[in-house]
């Protein structure tokens, strides 16, 4: 019986920058139908739907143009792509629809010299035997609602998050960090991407938030986890998301994909300790080999971050596990414009001495990394 599949996204330019070089998808692979902009749609096929988020970067236009090409890229290339249950093959497949969009994007900025550089962020999910995959290059986010509980199950492909999760960093300097936005891969951008592919089982209920990071960078995961577990429809959800973005400046373009999973072919959560994990796995390897103790893709990505040979590496990325999960609190929510506030905002005096004493850390402690 197939997993049954509502979902929704949309994108705006933010108020800052002047265009929009987000682009994403939503469709049914089955049905070969994408839906517009803040339309909901349904999935309830052998192959379900496809999304996907690609946040470009690069030259006047070349952001635009490379993000919307890898989103066309992926969505043909998985459209004909033969339907599978099994999930190391649909990996296997999703790997391979990535990679060629990134041969396609060197080969266009290489053809058109005002093009050179560009370069695209990517996030793409879809479902193969009751499990959601997510093949990630770059600092999209994925993102699971379960229950009233948030749980991010992407890993930034970052510099801060590789010096993170590395212990090398705090995650209040990460956030405080200028390197914060300097990625370590991008489709586009080398001979080849090293693309991460997160398994993670489903819940009946859970819904997934793919977005950029003009979402998840000026917004917390508090404000994220309060409008996600309201009970109101996925294109009420992206709004309130769309609107808390624009409240905290909207400094960059803002893209939000949301899907809510249901059907008697998922089991129900098993209780408030029943939160997503993430599993990563390897199309390189058959059965229970892809299934990998430690991040391939994370130990080669932290190499480029300048922490090769680090004995640190294999315990602080590990291939399963959980980003720190947002709880619902115990009292009565508040609202999403006051998580917003919290998370987002300290004094300005508490400002000035936060960045003053991390930026002194950073340039004492981590100069010769970063």
């Amino acid at each position: 019986m197939p997993v049954e599949v509502e979902f929704v996204g949309v994108t705006d330019a933010g108020l800052v920058r002047s265009r929009n070089e987000d682009w994403f998808t939503v469709g049914d692979l089955d049905r070969g139908a994408e839906a517009g902009p803040g339309k909901v749609d349904r999935a309830a096929g052998v192959r379900g739907p496809l999304f996907v988020v690609c946040d470009g970067m690069g030259g006047v236009a070349g952001g635009e143009v490379a993000s919307k090409m890898a989103v066309e890229a992926v969505w043909r290339e998985m459209l004909v792509s033969h339907p599978t249950g099994e999930r190391a093959v649909f990996a296997r497949h999703l790997r391979r629809a990535i990679r060629a969009a990134h041969r396609q994007v060197v080969h266009e900025a290489a053809a058109r010299p005002e093009l050179a550089g560009m370069g695209t962020t990517v996030s793409a999910a879809g479902l193969a035997g009751g499990a959601l995959l997510i093949a990630q290059v770059g600092d999209s986010r994925g993102y699971i609602e379960r229950a009233g509980s948030l749980t991010q199950v992407t890993r930034d492909q970052s510099v801060v998050s590789a010096l993170v999760h590395a212990g090398r960093l705090s995650e209040m300097e990460a956030r405080l960090s200028e390197k914060r936005s300097l990625i370590l891969q991008a489709l586009g951008t080398g001979e080849d991407v090293d693309v991460a592919i997160s398994l993670v089982e489903l819940r009946r209920g859970d819904r997934l938030l793919l977005c950029s990071d003009g979402l998840h960078g000026p917004v917390n995961d508090e404000a994220l986890r309060h409008v996600l577990s309201r009970d109101a429809g996925l294109d009420v959800a992206a709004e309130s998301l769309l609107q808390l973005a624009r409240q905290a400046g909207a400094p960059d373009n803002v893209t939000i994909v949301l899907a809510r999973f249901d059907g008697e072919s998922l089991p129900l959560p098993a209780g408030g300790e029943d939160r997503p994990r993430f599993t990563e796995l390897d199309p390189n390897e058959e059965g229970e080999g892809a299934l990998t103790s430690t991040s391939y893709v994370g130990r080669r990505l932290a190499a480029r971050a300048g922490l090769r040979g680090d004995a640190t590496i294999p315990p602080g990325i590990p291939a399963t596990g959980q980003h720190p999960v947002v709880r619902p609190p115990r009292t009565e929510a508040e609202p999403a414009s006051a998580a917003l506030a919290r998370g987002s905002r300290l004094g300005l005096v508490a400002w000035v001495v936060v960045v003053v004493m991390a930026l002194a850390i950073l340039a004492l402690l981590f100069g010769d990394v970063l």
